[in-house]
């Protein structure tokens, strides 16, 4: 006798309809998930163990601080890595992997794990020092007569320069090149009829390569972008390539801004980013920002009054007291995120390798992720 299967009811067909239809609906949804992956757009904060200080620096992915003491290196989760004790009254410059410390007339060279590769008397006491992929400059002797040491990372000396800066202060320096093979310097003649800048361009180790006088406009920051330096002034900026030359025609009318930070990508333009100078006074009262890269040239209004702002990844951010804000090269709005901080943010402090910034709450520092875009790609 043949068995007769029992056949479904109605509500049964329909709820085994429903099932397959859902099994179906979350497959496409996992597949679509699998190649259209989007980067978390959420920010999050760590709170470092120091309390603010001017002493705090970017470090590759990981932030400096000195106490007084010790430079202390902590991830961007917050935990210390390494101590290194230095003394008191010190002072230090680094690039994302080395240090360069001094005190009194000790210098100190110090690698991505806190290490010591050289450390001595230089004979006279350091006013400042800086440090590139390859060599350290120090700044020594009386302030307007000073002498220029360069020094490779093992201490070895490299070059010595003293003559072109009598009777002249001299005001930073710092390291251009493939592999940071020349150098930059800039010294400032007070005891002419006017104040006047000068730019001194080296090969380290084998010529002065070239030596431009800037004018009575303040020269503060110089940025090296692809063979070229921009040197950039309260009223234009200027652009060199690494033999000193100008290229006038590249010059950029910049009076009234301020220079706040660039980004330099291994291959492009880079990003430059200004905001007014009447609002980067004293206290920052940011309301405007201007971002240059190649040819374009961005203005940017922004949503609130922000205390500081940067660019990363292609992307310009801004932190209000209570909110982070971001907007792409072709965006023209911010997207808007809630900062997860306790307090009111107080300054931006600089900006990790790793897509991270510190951030101060008065007396307490915190790390924070940038997010990126919905569409965009980590570089």
């Amino acid at each position: 006798m043949q068995r007769v299967k029992p056949k479904m009811n109605r509500s049964q067909a329909f709820a085994l309809l429903f099932l397959i239809l859902v099994v179906i609906g979350l497959g496409v949804w996992m597949i679509r998930g699998l190649f259209n992956q989007k980067p978390a757009t959420a920010v999050t904060a760590s709170k470092l163990p120091c309390p603010y200080s001017e002493t705090i620096r970017p470090f590759g992915e990981n932030v400096l601080y000195y106490d007084g003491m010790s430079i202390h290196c902590m991830s961007g989760t917050g935990s210390v890595r390494w101590s290194f004790q230095i003394g008191a009254d010190a002072d230090y410059a680094c690039t994302d992997d080395t240090i360069v410390a001094w005190v009194g007339s000790t210098v100190f060279i110090l690698d991505e794990n806190g290490q010591s590769s050289y450390n001595d008397h230089l004979g006279e006491t350091i006013q400042f020092a800086r440090v590139g992929e390859q060599y350290i400059a120090a700044v020594v002797g009386e302030e307007s007569n000073p002498r220029l040491l360069v020094k490779d990372h093992t201490g070895a000396h490299m070059d010595e320069e003293s003559d072109a800066y009598k009777n002249l202060i001299l005001l930073d320096v710092g390291f251009y090149g493939s592999s940071g093979q020349y150098m930059w310097t800039l010294a400032l003649d007070v005891f002419g009829t006017a104040s006047n800048t000068i730019l001194n361009t080296f090969e380290v180790g084998k010529m002065n390569t070239g030596e431009v006088s800037l004018g009575d406009s303040i020269t503060y920051d110089v940025v090296y972008e692809n063979s070229l330096l921009r040197v950039i002034n309260t009223r234009q900026m200027r652009t060199f390539n690494d033999r000193g030359r100008e290229d006038t025609a590249a010059s950029v009318l910049v009076y009234g801004w301020y220079h706040l930070h660039s980004e330099i990508p291994e291959r492009g333009n880079a990003l430059m980013l200004f905001a007014p100078t009447s609002q980067t006074e004293s206290m920052y009262d940011l309301r405007e920002l201007r971002l240059i890269s190649g040819s374009t040239d961005k203005r940017y209004s922004l949503p609130d009054t922000c205390i500081g702002a940067t660019v990363w990844n292609r992307n310009v951010f801004a932190v209000s007291q209570t909110t982070l804000y971001r907007a792409g090269q072709n965006d023209s709005r911010f997207a808007t995120y809630e900062l997860p901080v306790d307090g009111k943010a107080t300054q931006l402090m600089g900006t990790l390798t790793n897509g991270k910034a510190i951030l101060a709450c008065g007396d307490e520092v915190y790390v924070i992720t940038l997010p990126l875009g919905l569409n965009a790609e980590k570089k």
